[in-house]
């Protein structure tokens, strides 16, 4: 992460610093209260993670109806399932 934030250091990932999880095989970088409320990105590298998350970021401030220019289009997609601890 921090070779990442320091070669692009405008980056929403560099300003921001989300908090990186690993779960299975998976990277991901949160930025909120929770991966179902905050921003996510999702990769199985953590640079992946990082683009993801910088590309979601940059999504949730255009408004709907501005169409967004990506530097990078996703190459793959993932799907994670995340387990709640039991209420007591």
């Amino acid at each position: 992460m921090k070779h990442y934030c320091a070669t692009h250091p405008g980056s929403p990932s560099a300003v921001r610093g989300p908090q990186l999880l690993f779960r299975g095989e998976l990277w991901i970088a949160v930025l909120g209260p929770s991966v179902e409320e905050g921003i996510v990105g999702i990769g199985p590298t953590v640079v992946e993670a990082l683009r993801a998350f910088d590309a979601q970021y940059l999504v949730r401030l255009r408004p709907p109806n501005e169409e967004i220019n990506l530097p990078m289009k996703p190459q793959q997609s993932f799907t994670v399932h995340l387990r709640r601890p039991p209420e007591c």
